[in-house]
């Protein structure tokens, strides 16, 4: 038991024995000071609100990253799809070095015979096409010839139609106004008769019987002067009537074959027409042959098994062909990089910044309503 005494003893110090009791027992015991209950909250409060930012800040981020990544991806894409138009250009242009110089390979032999019988086709439209429209145009000579014949013919036609019109017209006006004059005159002649007859009739009246009689000898003279004149007249008008009928009859046949001519011109025109249009669509279809066989020409010939770089023309196109291989490989290389970058994103985050603003809108109209009500 005298073991522990002295222990105790030996553990106190010789600076704590020279102290005072007083400030021996503040330094005993003094304790580590805890945070208030208003200090916990205000840093609890301020933890939270940071939280509550940065989840929202979050979409601000996000969206911006979006956007960013969006405009980076459509260059890249713009980029890439310009290096593929490029490079199908590049091939076109090999495949028509390769044509240009006659250079041929086993690998390639299937698509030289191919682009052969498509020039073949192309200049057999050609041909067709020059002899169409020679036809063509020695057709619509003629037709327009004949066309022209029987437009004069109709006019020739018309014109003595209406000159005979033209006499009908004088003619008929005159016979009319000679068979009025024939009407007068007859009524006159039958007053004056009637008149003699009462004159011979009265006692004195035999010098004015006589004189009624020498007036109606004169009108009857008259009378037959007329109906001679109406009846030369009539015969007349019935010459230049049928003469009017006929040309008439003569001039609607020459239209009417002048309209059959103009339909037969516009038809034959139509069908030649379309007889080109058909072999200009053959040749454009073996042009388009033409055109996408060379770029398989240029294709195969980037791969063929037989080495084609060292041919002197050729040498440049394979160097760029090369290029835009590389660069077509960057760019899509980029892309997917960023495609993969854009997947990976803090989605728990995300979702609770949308909520909390959300949340903060739907309160915000909340109080406004309120405070407006």
């Amino acid at each position: 038991m005298a073991v522990p005494a002295l222990g105790a003893s030996a553990a106190t110090s010789p600076t704590m024995m020279s102290l005072s009791p007083g400030p021996q027992a503040k330094i005993s015991t003094a304790r580590v000071s805890r945070p208030g209950r208003a200090e916990r909250v205000a840093r609890g409060l301020w933890a939270t609100l940071s939280w509550i930012a940065g989840s929202i800040a979050y979409i601000y981020v996000y969206l911006r990253g979006k956007l960013d990544a969006g405009e980076r991806r459509r260059r890249l894409v713009t980029e890439r799809d310009g290096s593929q138009r490029l490079l199908a250009g590049a091939f076109k242009e090999l495949g028509t070095a390769i044509l240009r110089e006659g250079i041929g390979a086993p690998d390639l032999t299937g698509l030289l015979e191919a682009i052969g019988r498509a020039e073949a086709r192309r200049e057999s439209a050609l041909a067709d096409i020059a002899a169409s429209e020679n036809m063509q145009a020695a057709e619509d000579g003629r037709l327009g010839a004949q066309e022209s014949a029987l437009e004069a013919a109709w006019r020739t036609c018309d014109a003595a139609r209406a000159e005979a019109d033209e006499l009908l017209r004088p003619v008929t006006a005159q016979s009319q106004d000679v068979a009025a004059r024939t009407a007068r005159v007859r009524e006159s002649l039958a007053t004056h008769e009637r008149d003699a007859q009462v004159a011979a009739a009265q006692p004195d009246g035999a010098a004015r019987a006589a004189h009624l009689r020498h007036e109606a000898a004169a009108l009857s003279s008259e009378l037959g002067a007329l109906q001679a004149q109406a009846a030369r007249l009539e015969r007349e008008l019935v010459g230049l009537r049928e003469r009017s009928a006929s040309l008439r009859a003569v001039t609607a046949e020459a239209r009417n074959k002048l309209e059959a001519a103009v339909t037969a011109r516009r038809a034959a025109a139509g069908s030649m027409g379309a007889g080109i249009a058909g072999h200009t669509r053959e040749q454009s279809e073996a042009e388009r042959e033409i055109g996408e066989l060379t770029e398989q020409l240029g294709r195969a010939a980037a791969q063929a098994r037989v080495d084609l770089r060292e041919q002197a023309p050729l040498r440049p196109l394979y160097q760029r062909i090369d290029r835009l291989k590389e660069t077509i490989g960057e760019r899509s290389t980029a892309i997917a990089a960023l495609d993969q970058s854009l997947a990976h994103y803090d989605q728990r985050k995300l979702l609770t910044g949308v909520g909390l603003a959300a949340g903060l809108v739907v309160v915000t109209v909340g109080v406004l309503w309120v405070v407006l009500r």
